[in-house]
């Protein structure tokens, strides 16, 4: 595996150097809770991914959490839910359209968002 610069992990990428430090220390606050917690909580399944369960046996799988179990609140979401591009979708012909999802936290140059395009 090549080295990783660390000029392009996620917190690095994030905003100016103030937003830095505040998700830095949002990290560094989770990482040490994750220590102390008896389980931790996730969106997935045994059946999903079996080698993650046995290797972090404190998971707590409760999903998978689908968004169209949601009731009609969205608190904790990133993002207002975005409908507009249903209608190009619908206009795509069947099984042609791959879906991508790179977390909330993803931030692309234009040259790295073009070659997904």
């Amino acid at each position: 595996m090549p080295p990783i610069n660390t000029a392009n992990l996620p917190w690095a990428c994030m905003g100016d150097s103030t937003a830095q430090r505040l998700v830095s220390k949002y990290l560094l606050r989770n990482s040490i809770s994750i220590t102390v917690a008896d389980w931790l909580i996730c969106n997935s399944t045994y059946d999903l991914e079996p080698e993650a369960f046995t290797l972090a046996q404190t998971l707590l799988p409760v999903g998978p959490l689908l968004a169209s179990n949601r009731q009609a609140n969205t608190a904790g979401h990133f993002w207002p839910e975005d409908s507009t591009c249903l209608e190009w979708l619908d206009q795509q012909p069947a099984c042609s359209v791959i879906y991508v999802a790179f977390g909330s936290f993803t931030v692309f140059d234009k040259a790295q968002f073009r070659n997904w395009l």
